[in-house]
């Protein structure tokens, strides 16, 4: 048991774990971990996301599954009011829960569950955020009436596992950032605005656009953009956002945010921004008519549009413009 639960064991983990922050995102790097210790510890199913636990009851803000049917959040949010893992998460934050359906303490909630689904024991663990609505959690499950009990360095295992995937899932948030090269920070919001991940560097490179903005909850400037896709231009707030449901996070229902400075080519046309470019590159008013397929007296007149909108002066000032502008 010490051979696999030991300090070797958990530092060929985290390294793991960290290598792979660089390369993929926190969902990604969350499913990759929940399969590993699934192998390693030995159980059959999980479930995991981001949850809030507070005197109110237990809200989910983004969740997925590991090995249960399609319907296991649906049933347990009709039971979810006699989680007793909750209740032991609430009133202990930080320490391992754990529940046996055959000893201990019992209900109809908790005997419903695990009835339906053939969980046996279960442990559940939660990297608490202080001050966050959000917080990340995992339960594992082992099924059958005769499985055994998460034992004690199990369970150390599994919370300390959580502790560092929260970490590293904080290092894939920067690592994905620095790859950006016109200064947008992405972050991941769930579909009513509560901040997942990524808040704090929203509010370090970009925070000074809503300085009247405190705790996870959005801006509402920010909240009533969630549910349309596509780039939006908030000229007020100097600002441009493009919302987009985060590709690879399908099961989760996540939002992903891009939010970057705005720049003079923001307001123009993307006719004018096509003209630009070319214009930028080196092209003539008669190539760029040529290429566009319109006249050369249209092009004069959209160049002189550009220069009003962007205030440049000349084709050098033009070409610095476009050459610095990487996300229009």
């Amino acid at each position: 048991m010490a051979s696999l639960f030991g300090l070797r064991a958990f530092s060929g983990l985290v390294s793991e774990m960290n290598a792979l922050a660089q390369e993929t995102d926190a969902e990604g790097l969350a499913r990759w971990t929940v399969d590993e210790l699934a192998r390693k510890i030995g159980f059959e199913c999980a479930w995991y996301g981001w949850a809030q636990i507070d005197d109110s009851g237990v809200t989910i803000h983004a969740n997925a599954t590991l090995n249960l049917p399609g319907d296991y959040f649906s049933f347990w949010t009709s039971m979810a009011e006699q989680d007793l893992l909750a209740a032991r998460l609430l009133k202990e934050p930080g320490a391992i829960a754990t529940y046996d359906r055959h000893s201990g303490d019992q209900n109809d909630g908790m005997t419903a569950l695990a009835d339906r689904y053939g969980l046996g024991k279960i442990a559940t663990v939660m990297n608490h955020r202080e001050g966050r609505l959000a917080s990340f959690y995992l339960s594992s499950y082992r099924l059958g009436q005769r499985s055994r009990g998460f034992e004690p360095q199990e369970q150390e295992f599994l919370q300390c596992a959580i502790e560092q995937l929260g970490h590293a899932m904080k290092l894939s948030a920067l690592s994905r950032d620095s790859m950006v090269e016109d200064g947008s920070i992405s972050i991941l919001v769930n579909e009513s605005g509560i901040g997942i991940l990524g808040l704090g560097n929203l509010r370090e490179q970009l925070g000074d656009f809503f300085r009247e903005w405190q705790g996870d909850l959005l801006p509402e400037q920010l909240r009533s953009l969630i549910a349309y896709p596509g780039q939006h231009l908030l000229p007020d707030r100097g600002i441009v956002v493009t919302c987009e449901r985060a590709p690879d996070y399908q099961n989760m229902g996540l939002r992903r945010l891009t939010i970057r400075r705005m720049t003079p080519v923001d307001f123009l046309t993307v006719r004018e921004r096509e003209v630009g470019r070319l214009l930028a590159g080196g092209h003539s008013h008669k190539d760029v008519a040529r290429m566009l397929g319109v006249a050369p007296n249209t092009v004069r007149n959209q160049t002189q549009s550009i220069y009003e909108k962007t205030g440049v002066n000349s084709r050098a000032e033009l070409a610095s413009l476009f050459a610095g502008n990487h996300g229009s």
